[in-house]
């Protein structure tokens, strides 16, 4: 539902689509200061964006976003939500009432990957080549 403004010069109208772009493009920056932003968030986040038209004019966001691994999760969505609420109020001058955020999973600092996902998390090979050579050591010994 676009938003629409009326002044002395006539009428301006915000689509939903610009407010979804100022949004995105917010999130995406800071994620990418994050040093988390890849492949998968990009292809995700356009549709894990959700706006609500409030009957007073203001704006509710509903957002599903990953959080960096090893930092407070809290701390890191209220500044996801700090960041979004004035970026959008500073383009589009429309009260946001609440940007709420469900973390959907984690990702770390400068690898980009889920860790589900992170191959470089499995350490298990890495331990049967040091056992091996250990063993190796000994048989000769």
């Amino acid at each position: 539902m676009p938003i629409k403004e009326e002044n002395n010069f006539g009428e301006i109208t915000i689509s939903e689509t610009v407010l979804r772009d100022i949004t995105y493009k917010t999130v995406e920056k800071f994620m990418k200061e994050e040093k988390i932003y890849n492949e998968k968030i990009e292809k995700d986040l356009s549709k894990n964006i959700k706006i609500v038209h409030n009957e007073d004019d203001s704006l509710s966001l509903n957002l599903k976003i990953p959080a960096k691994y090893g930092e407070n999760i809290v701390e890191f969505s209220k500044k996801v939500q700090k960041s979004i609420k004035e970026e959008l109020e500073k383009m589009s001058e429309i009260f946001i009432t609440n940007v709420d955020i469900t973390i959907e999973s984690l990702e770390y600092i400068n690898m980009g990957e889920e860790i589900e996902e992170n191959p470089e998390n499995d350490y298990s090979e890495e331990y049967e080549e040091e056992k091996d050579e250990e063993d190796d050591q000994k048989g000769s010994e």
